[in-house]
């Protein structure tokens, strides 16, 4: 090299002489890989206790092994058939080829014939990391593995889960930029798999079913091998007060499941992600210890433990959601006749999502059908429901022993259940069955179940039968003719109505019970039969009702400080009918109603006190229409009708005002609503600002005049 850089002007010298010192270099390295590689790749193995039927290093460090053994956890460990490639040197990116692998977990098992590793690394930051030390951890064995890429044409896992098999294959499996135990991507191109469980039968025994299904393309990010790892062997340390991402954004599509000649399938399954914290104690001890249990014989104090430990599971959940889109099921059945019938279910979208103790959740566009039979919705669901309160009643009740749990007030269990929605309902399903003389078909399914058998050749030859066999009624018209309802046919009568809204809210409990509740439905349809018989439907008919449409709200509050009970409205309205609505406020609402003490709750009945009501009619038509019918039955005009409506009720009102004269406005806002009908509104108010209390109203209910000098009426017609 010092003879190179004397010459001058010979740069084609220098090109060759630089070119051949490389070779010794080389030399030197791969020589030294014959020592150094194969100490490195045996610490890497032996010092988590592994071991190598064989093993060589050859030349720029390539290395073979055969019959490569890794415990990866108690119980577990990692088998590989043969190791070949190199890790990564220098200028030189490393490869392995890998083939059979199995793995022996605690889940399952996991096999993969063959996969290559691209670019791994195991130089000495990753093993200065860990410590370097003999008794490498699962996790520190996760953490120290890097690789740039982890290809399996195929993988294959097979789970057995509470007595049910479940194998999976996996297709083109990638992992990509893995480090510090964390998987950036991950994808599938599809997938296979099959189940058998044992399933009740008709008598209710179990009987083994086979079930298959696949997978479309599967991919997701930001999986963290390492965290599971440690929340399943680890507990919690003193900087693991707050959730950690376990993965990121997943998707699967086209999952197909069938089983005989059903069908399910959805078009998507996906999760924006999944937070959780980490146990009080390891995930897996916990399990472990749950199915070993014996409540029966554990002591008091072990049952405490055993019940914290459960609740426990309920706070390793952060945050995460789901939705599942498209579902579609075909179960298709024969019916006790023998005849085929096919169930459909089919769902546009469905979304969980948690964040702690509160669930919220939602189902759009759900059909639900058998040939004409159907009921379907645009939207079910629930918003705000929390089970926070459930919890903290649980880990008080897990403290008590058997005499203070007698005392306990059970309604502290319950959870608030937030708000709960259906929107769009739409029913038409068969109903209880009805009786319908005059057909045939209807006869002949009697005679098929045996209500009303046929007489066999046998019973017509019977020498007591008489001869007449109701002869004496044939001469009757046929609409006088008697009718005999053992022989009368059955027809299953409809169901069907719509249902645009409704909606429970039950918040902010106290005890477990809601101080706010509000229940309302809007728009409920339901149709008129124009064949009815009933009298009821015949009226609706005459008065121009094809369908009732009924809408109702009832909204209660509780205020705290005042210690009122706030009645906000309970309403009823018909469409083109009218509407019927009635608020108000009822004092002595105090703590004790919410206590959970059935005992206190029903003493504070008598502290009640009314103190004032607002009732309100609204006519729609109502009025109107029943006019109109009256004055076509009996021949009379609309007018004339009303006007002896009008004379009927004022009399009768003012005879009844001139008795009380508090009444007398109330008397004459009625009288006029009924002349020109709108809006009559009649409010009470008590006089004393406590309110009228329970026992004077139940003293009122013989003699309501009692209460009118201590209550200031108002009314008014609009």
């Amino acid at each position: 090299m010092p003879q190179a850089e004397i010459g001058t002007g010979r740069g084609g010298r220098k090109a060759l002489l630089a070119t051949v010192a490389v070779i010794p270099l080389a030399t030197a390295g791969a020589t030294a890989g014959e020592f150094i590689l194969p100490q490195a790749a045996a610490r890497f193995l032996f010092e988590g206790g592994g071991k190598a039927g064989s093993g060589e290093a050859g030349f720029l460090g390539r290395i073979h092994m055969r019959d490569v053994t890794i415990p990866v956890a108690s119980g577990a460990s990692a088998r590989v058939a043969a190791i070949d490639g190199r890790p990564t040197i220098s200028f030189l990116k490393g490869g392995f080829a890998l083939k059979g692998i199995e793995l022996d977990l605690a889940m399952g098992k996991i096999s993969v014939p063959q996969a290559s590793v691209e670019e791994p690394n195991f130089g000495t930051d990753a093993r200065a990391k860990t410590g370097d030390q003999a008794d490498v951890t699962p996790l520190k064995r996760i953490e120290r593995f890097a690789a740039k890429r982890v290809l399996a044409p195929e993988v294959t896992v097979s789970q057995l889960v509470a007595g049910s098999e479940q194998k999976t294959v996996y297709k083109n499996v990638a992992l990509e930029d893995i480090a510090s135990g964390r998987v950036a991507r991950y994808s599938a191109s599809g997938a296979s798999f099959g189940l058998k469980l044992d399933i009740p039968n008709g008598e209710g025994a179990p009987k083994r079913e086979e079930m298959n299904g696949s997978m479309g393309a599967m991919s997701g990010k930001d999986f963290d091998a390492a965290y599971l790892v440690r929340i399943y062997g680890e507990k919690a340390g003193p900087d693991d007060k707050e959730p950690k991402p376990l993965y990121g954004p997943i998707s699967v599509k086209n999952i197909v499941l069938s089983h005989g000649t059903s069908h399910f399938s959805y078009d998507e399954l996906r999760s924006s992600g999944l937070s959780v914290r980490m146990p009080t104690e390891p995930l897996l001890e916990t399990l472990e210890k749950l199915q070993s249990f014996d409540l029966d014989t554990l002591p008091p104090a072990e049952r405490q433990a055993f019940f914290k430990r459960v609740l426990s599971l309920a706070d390793i959940i952060g945050k995460g959601d789901i939705e599942m889109l498209g579902l579609k099921t075909q179960i298709s059945e024969e019916d006790d006749g023998g005849e085929s019938k096919t169930i459909k279910l089919a769902i546009d979208k469905m979304a969980v999502q948690l964040e702690g103790h509160t669930f919220d959740g939602a189902m759009h566009g759900v059909f639900i059908g058998e040939g004409a039979d159907y009921a379907k919705f645009s939207e079910a669901s629930i918003r705000g429901f929390s089970w926070e309160p459930t919890m903290e009643a649980l880990t008080k009740l897990a403290e008590l022993n058997e005499e203070q749990l007698e005392d306990f007030p059970l309604t502290t269990l319950m959870p608030e259940f937030g708000t709960i929605r259906l929107k769009g309902l739409d029913i038409d399903m068969p109903g209880e069955t009805a009786t319908v003389p005059g057909s045939e078909a209807g006869e002949e399914e009697q005679g098929a179940t045996g209500t009303d058998p046929a007489p066999s050749a046998s019973d017509e030859a019977l020498p007591d039968a008489d001869p007449s066999n109701g002869a004496d009624d044939l001469d009757a018209p046929l609409d006088e003719a008697p009718v005999d309802q053992a022989t009368m046919p059955s027809v299953p009568e409809r169901i069907r109505f719509t249902l645009d809204s409704y909606e429970v809210a039950l918040t902010k409990p106290r005890n477990g019970i809601p101080t706010q509740v509000r229940i309302a439905y809007q728009d409920l349809s339901v149709p008129v039969p124009s064949d009815a018989k009933d009298e009821g439907s015949k009226a609706l008919r005459q008065l121009g009702f094809d369908n009732l449409v009924f809408s109702s709200n009832v909204e209660l509050a509780w205020d705290e400080p005042k210690e009122n009970l706030v009645i906000k409205e309970i309403s009823l309205s018909g469409k083109d009918m009218g509407s019927l609505s009635f608020s108000g406020i009822m004092g002595g609402v105090t703590t004790d109603f919410f206590s959970g003490d059935m005992t206190a709750s029903q003493m504070a009945l008598f502290g009640l006190t009314a103190r004032e009501a607002k009732l309100k009619i609204e006519d729609k038509g109502i009025m109107a229409k029943g006019i109109k019918l009256y004055a076509d039955e009996n021949g009379l005009t609309e007018d004339s009708v009303r006007g002896i409506l009008v004379m009927m009720t004022t009399a009768g009102l003012q005879q009844f005002a001139s008795t009380q004269p508090k009444l007398q406005e109330a008397a004459m806002a009625l009288s006029q609503f009924i002349t020109k009908p709108g809006t009559f509104t009649l409010t009470v108010k008590a006089k004393d600002a406590a309110g009228i209390s329970a026992l004077e109203l139940v003293g009122a209910a013989e003699h309501p005049a009692l209460l009118l000098d201590k209550v200031d009426l108002g009314a008014t017609a609009q």
